[in-house]
């Protein structure tokens, strides 16, 4: 079974796609506090979906077959022999469209107190 660690980022540039995901986590964190919240939370019902979605991105996928740190595993360090998706597959122009939905959505995928 994979296994999913999160966030995962658009594979690409790595400057270009920071400088995006650091953007929205500003903007997150500015819209939190013009509306006076001080907590966040990713909702449970996000996270299996945005899981299932980077899951089905990394289905039968090479790179996700083979042992190597793109899996999870090294055979020389115990306990890293279980298989997990540490990579989301997509394009960037697909993760920027999930992650603008949800910031249009005013953040509706998370818990905000």
């Amino acid at each position: 079974m994979f296994m999913s660690i999160g966030p995962h980022q658009a594979y690409g540039n790595i400057p270009r796609s920071i400088e995006y995901a650091v953007g929205w986590v500003a903007e997150c964190i500015e819209y939190c506090r013009d509306h006076d919240i001080t907590s966040i939370e990713a909702r449970d019902e996000a996270v299996q979906e945005w899981t299932d979605h980077v899951h089905a991105l990394g289905k039968n996928l090479l790179s996700n077959k083979v042992d190597s740190w793109m899996s999870g595993v090294n055979r020389n360090v115990a306990g890293k022999d279980k298989r997990i998706v540490a990579r989301y597959m997509g394009s960037s122009p697909d993760f920027r469209k999930r992650c603008n939905e949800v910031s249009k959505d005013h953040y509706k995928a998370f818990k905000l107190e």
